[in-house]
């Protein structure tokens, strides 16, 4: 495919030598050509990835001080040079045709800012599992479009799979403060000003692996997001109080919901009146209830 568009992909590493050569090597592979690697090193103990980087001329090396992944990425965002972004955590994988079909997407439909897919999961080997993670067909409908107020609370983005516009970063980005769940939170944000296409066939390969310390597995940790969502929210400016009634609502109802399965000895029980009646004070306040 001949283009002349700019697409920069992300690829962010720490302390994880493993995979980065293959993640790399992936989107060299691309049968979309005219692509930068940006590798943004989130201040790794043993500088591996610039020696990997070294190995790609459309690679390029950033080392940063330790910030976390939101810091990582928004740095990314930050030395981009493209007109189209893609993000690739340091151990998926991009399948070949995917940024070539992204972006055929794009430029055909002006009004989409972001299209995304489903992705086959791999284990630590490269093996495919047989799974695939993405939208049931009685659900594909709510993955394009105005998303916002059905996926709230409910579903987010896999990670390798979308390719954004750069203007979605103009006004919104990873909130740093955050350390676990920070796309939850970016993309109920991005999902409020943007509209999204959803492509049903596999772009992207997700690894699954049973290494404890991933942070995806561990739940408690995600406990009281929904707080620092709405607070994000707000930042924003929304003014319409309908709305922020709404937003505040569906994500204290989720918040308690989550608090409650990550913990069953300790159930939290609010009342249906009480959670209509005041829903600000319990999205607010979700890290202070108790029983």
């Amino acid at each position: 495919m001949e283009n002349n568009t700019l697409v920069s992909v992300v690829i962010t590493t720490y302390n994880r030598e493993t995979y980065l050569d293959s993640a790399i090597q992936s989107v060299v592979n691309q049968t979309y050509k005219n692509i930068e690697i940006i590798v943004v090193d989130d201040g790794s103990k043993v500088n591996y990835a610039e020696k990997i980087c070294s190995k790609y001329p459309k690679c390029k090396y950033h080392f940063k001080t330790n910030g976390g992944l939101s810091s990582a990425r928004n740095y990314g965002v930050s030395v981009a040079k493209g007109d189209f972004i893609a993000f690739l955590d340091d151990d998926d994988l991009f399948l070949p045709q995917k940024i070539e079909i992204q972006i055929d997407i794009l430029q055909k439909k002006l009004d989409v800012d972001c299209v995304h897919s489903s992705a086959l999961i791999i284990d630590e080997n490269d093996v495919p599992t047989g799974e695939i993670i993405g939208a049931s067909e009685s659900k594909v409908h709510n993955r394009s479009g105005n998303v916002f107020w059905n996926a709230l609370g409910v579903w987010v983005i896999k990670s390798p799979t979308p390719l954004f516009r750069r203007k979605v970063f103009n006004d919104i980005l990873f909130d740093e403060s955050i350390l676990v769940g920070e796309d939850v939170d970016f993309y109920q944000r991005m999902f409020f000003k943007h509209k999204l296409f959803y492509v049903t066939e596999p772009l992207a390969l997700y690894r699954e692996d049973d290494d404890p310390n991933r942070l995806s597995k561990k739940l408690e940790k995600y406990n009281g997001i929904e707080s620092k969502i709405y607070s994000n929210f707000l930042k924003m400016g929304i003014k319409n109080p309908f709305t922020l009634y709404k937003i505040a609502l569906k994500l204290a109802q989720v918040g308690i919901g989550r608090l409650n399965s990550n913990n069953t000895t300790n159930i939290i029980r609010v009342s249906n009146w009480k959670l209509l009646l005041n829903p600000f004070y319990y999205v607010k306040n979700l890290n202070n209830l108790k029983n």
